[in-house]
């Protein structure tokens, strides 16, 4: 075999284990972008220095390009940004389990910020002791102290609270752009002091709103100057916000229940207000929307709708809907009236048609406005039985409610129409507002002080009750 031979058989030979290479290494870089490559075409991506090209291809291409999403997983797994990023993408595609899982993993690779993001999927959920177990080995960043300070105000942690005050302060972050909003929150609503609140006498009626948490205390001032409100605002005012704890309310009952807290709380909690509100409106994360006496509470989805009626109760005006059996009302006829737009009154009167007429307009609050020729009962066997029948919208008479409804009595209102008392999504009927500006105090619901002489007279604190009396 001549040289010259021999050298091109090399050069062949060469040519071809370059080219065999070549393809051999654009597989390793297919089966990685596919999401296919085994653990031995892994190690042998960083034998050969392939890492910071796949680096600059996961770099330049789209998250919706399925080779990304494959590049991602396989680098997350040792690099702490990558899971990160990784994680980000599941949380804004909604897939939060996803994300949950790739956080947890960039925080293994020691990455700050997927602390921070974890720990308000955590808070999102109610999941406090998850939160804050991320949180508090980080409490001197900026954004971590923020998160706990919510935190511990959710949760009524006085303690907590005023450790993270104190730690804004040391380290010079109240006046800090991340942290002023919150500061400012704190101040307003008076979860960081017990500001003296001076309120004109400018309405018949004060209301003092509480809330849990931030969030709630938020949605509240939305509540309270609502434009839906406005009809009753020249009857009663609201002091400003306030936060109260979850652990000093003391609330006792399911979500699905009737909210119910610790009403004996109240005896001093008040004492920041220089003019004591009449009643009180406590909005809570959990619980059916009620008002017990003087104290109303609301559930943190409730709407404006909702907030509405229950005020309505406040002013006088009672449910429209079937009322429990045993409910007080519905235990006999009326003795005298008790709402603007309810009367309990027996089924069946006896006696001529204009004594009974008499007889029933003497305990309906709306009888000046029911015309004459408006019927009130029909005549059966029995008697005279209650209840106008027919008229148009606009009549007003004595329609029988939904609200009591025994053998021998029933309820009637003014109107044959389903109004707010009835569904909250309905209006406060013109004539409804007529006759809450008629007697704008005749049927107010008591002050929320006899809600607390119940509590400390169920604790036997004596002492208490005598204070609460000589005031």
């Amino acid at each position: 075999m001549t040289k010259a031979k021999r050298y091109l058989i090399i050069l062949s030979l060469l040519i071809t284990v370059s080219i065999s290479s070549f393809f051999w290494l654009s597989s390793l870089v297919v089966a990685f972008e596919n999401g296919h490559a085994s653990h031995a075409q892994l190690n042998y991506i960083s034998k050969f220095g392939l890492r910071p090209m796949l680096y600059e291809r996961f770099a330049t291409l789209s998250n919706k390009d399925k080779k990304w999403l494959n590049i991602a997983k396989s680098f997350a797994k040792t690099d702490g940004n990558v899971a990160f990023i990784l994680a980000k993408y599941y949380l804004e595609n909604q897939r939060n389990e996803e994300a949950k899982l790739w956080f947890s993993q960039a925080i293994r690779l020691k990455h700050h910020k997927a602390r921070l993001h974890l720990a308000k999927i955590y808070l999102e959920n109610s999941k406090n002791k998850q939160a804050k177990a991320l949180l508090q080995p980080i409490e001197n960043d900026i954004l971590a102290l923020q998160l706990l300070m919510k935190l511990a105000i959710r949760e009524g942690d006085s303690t907590l609270i005023a450790r993270y005050n104190r730690l804004l302060k040391q380290q010079n972050l109240v006046n800090h752009s991340t942290q002023k909003n919150l500061y400012q929150k704190l101040e307003k609503y008076s979860v960081i002091n017990n500001v003296n609140i001076n309120l004109g006498n400018t309405c018949a009626v004060t209301i003092a709103p509480f809330a849990t948490n931030l969030k709630n205390l938020d949605y509240l001032v939305r509540l309270t100057s609502s434009p839906k409100l406005a009809a009753f605002l020249p009857y009663l005012c609201f002091t400003p916000v306030r936060y109260i704890s979850k652990q000093m309310l003391n609330c006792d009952h399911d979500e699905d229940e009737a909210i119910r807290c610790d009403e004996s709380i109240w005896y001093k909690k008040l004492d920041g207000i220089s003019l004591k509100p009449r009643y009180l409106a406590i909005l809570v994360d959990k619980g059916g929307a009620n008002v017990n006496s003087g104290i109303l509470y609301l559930d943190a989805n409730d709407t404006e709708k909702v907030f509405l009626h229950e005020l309505a109760h406040l002013l006088g005006f009672i449910d429209e809907y079937p009322l429990p059996i045993k409910h007080l009302r519905c235990l006999g006829k009326q003795t005298s009236m008790f709402s603007h737009n309810i009367a309990v009154l027996p089924r069946v009167y006896h006696g001529s048609q204009q004594f009974v007429r008499a007889k029933i307009l003497a305990q309906l609050p709306w009888a000046k406005y029911i015309a004459n020729t408006t019927p009130l009962t029909t005549k059966t066997e029995k008697g005279w039985v209650i209840g106008t029948t027919g008229g148009t919208l606009d009549t007003v008479g004595a329609f029988i409610a939904e609200s009591c409804n025994g053998s021998n009595l029933v309820s009637v209102k003014p109107v044959n129409h389903t109004t707010a008392m009835r569904y909250f999504e309905e209006k406060i009927p013109a004539l409804y507002l007529q006759l809450l500006s008629d007697n704008p105090r005749q049927f107010l619901m008591p002050s929320y002080t006899k809600n607390v002489k119940i509590a400390l007279k169920g604790k036997n604190n004596a002492e208490a009750l005598f204070s609460l009396k000589s005031n």
